[in-house]
């Protein structure tokens, strides 16, 4: 995945809550939401072989879209691992070399997070709405998206995404980011004076659809 989108992302995945007790994970607490504490501290540790690493991230790649929802124990783990990495860039880049699964989380979770980020940008709103009244809509946002364009559009387009990654729709959510990101990289392509808000917009969803492409589970 290419620095410049994950370098837009905002660290905001996690809610922070007080570190994991190191004691209570090498006891063998019993797993939480597929992060087996003694994996997650293995890692953290340096101890774990290429093999479980790669169980681990894939076990990341499950957990992490259920963020909103995970017992305190889970997020410790996970900020465990965020800290461990240098934050959640770094837990996203990490995430990002690894095949499959993990690499496509990492890559909708920054597209989710680029959603939100341009949503309240006038000059992207304008753009989305005058694309849409001149090309209409690609076939896979059709129900997706009300009739009317506003600054909502892409923040709806962002849960939308979040929620079919928490359910388990890996596929579907590819599908629909591949759309939304084709979707504004032509809008802002379209705009006969981008701003530079917009412009920055249309090179990262750009990128986010190149990297979506080149990603599978």
């Amino acid at each position: 995945m290419d620095k410049t989108p994950l370098g837009k992302f905002a660290e905001n995945l996690l809610r922070r809550r007080s570190g994991a007790s190191h004691d209570a994970e090498r006891a063998g607490e019993p797993i939480a939401f597929g992060l087996e504490g003694p994996l997650v501290l293995g890692f953290v540790e340096g101890g774990l072989d290429t093999a479980d690493e790669a169980r681990l991230a894939e076990e990341v790649a499950k957990t992490l879209p259920l963020r909103w929802s995970l017992p305190s124990r889970a997020l410790e783990r996970l900020n465990l691992l965020s800290n461990h990495l240098g934050g959640e860039r770094g837990l996203l880049k990490w995430l990002d070399g690894h095949p499959g699964l993990p690499r496509l989380t990492a890559r909708l979770l920054v597209l989710v997070d680029g959603l939100e980020r341009y949503t309240d940008d006038p000059a992207v709103v304008t753009a989305v709405r005058d694309f849409r009244a001149g090309h209409g809509l690609p076939e896979e946002l059709g129900g997706v998206l009300p009739p009317a364009t506003s600054a909502e559009t892409l923040s709806d387009l962002s849960s939308r995404l979040d929620r079919q990654l928490f359910d388990h729709d890996v596929e579907g959510a590819r599908s629909l980011g591949l759309a939304t990101s084709r979707w504004l990289r032509d809008a802002a392509s379209a705009a006969t004076s981008p701003s530079p808000g917009l412009t920055e917009m249309g090179e990262v969803m750009a990128r986010l659809h190149e990297d979506l492409a080149a990603a599978s589970t």
